[in-house]
């Protein structure tokens, strides 16, 4: 990889330097691979990092800007703090005033709303002078999956009654749910 990609760091759901959670967006991953993507996330060591595709304007108008969300470990079709992060990224470097980014993610458009809360919130710079909101898609649940499995895959005895009643074992696409103790 002898060429050089550059890239911001934001705190996502602050307004407080060094606070929320962080979020590397290289600003223009073409010409990367897959490989050297996954490889740029292991190295930011952050729970997320995404990477921006542009394209032609008239592709970006119809399908979104297309971004791609890595972990350290590997991509994902959605996650929502790289999502409103590299959205708002995208927002406060425009120089138009849109009030919507549509991202084209794996998981397929996500559109994400704004709303300025002052006048210095377009100034190529994101303070979190800007309020966010996305739709994304309703979650995708799979199979129950015997507790026993989750249980010997968690390094948990089967039969303890707290692991029974704490954990939900459906597979689905969005967040882990947990029931209180």
């Amino acid at each position: 990889m002898a060429a050089s990609y550059d890239f911001v760091q934001l705190d996502v759901f602050t307004q407080m330097p060094l606070a929320g959670n962080p979020l590397a967006v290289f600003t223009d991953a073409r010409g990367l691979t897959d490989k050297q993507m996954q490889a740029l996330a292991r190295e930011m060591n952050l729970s997320e990092t995404t990477f921006i595709l542009p394209r032609e304007p008239e592709l970006e108008a119809t399908y979104g800007k297309r971004v791609r969300i890595f972990t350290t470990r590997e991509e994902l079709p959605f996650a929502g703090h790289p999502t409103l992060g590299t959205a708002l990224y995208l927002y406060s470097t425009t120089n138009t005033a849109p009030d919507e980014i549509i991202l084209d993610l794996n998981v397929g458009k996500i559109p994400v709303r704004f709303t300025a809360d002052s006048t210095g919130a377009r100034n190529n710079r994101a303070e979190g002078d800007v309020f966010g909101e996305m739709r994304q898609h309703d979650p995708e649940f799979g199979a129950i999956l015997p507790r026993e499995d989750v249980a010997r895959e968690s390094w948990v005895e089967p039969d303890l009654k707290s692991f029974s009643q704490a954990v939900d074992t459906d597979q689905h696409s969005g967040s882990a749910s947990e029931k209180e103790l």
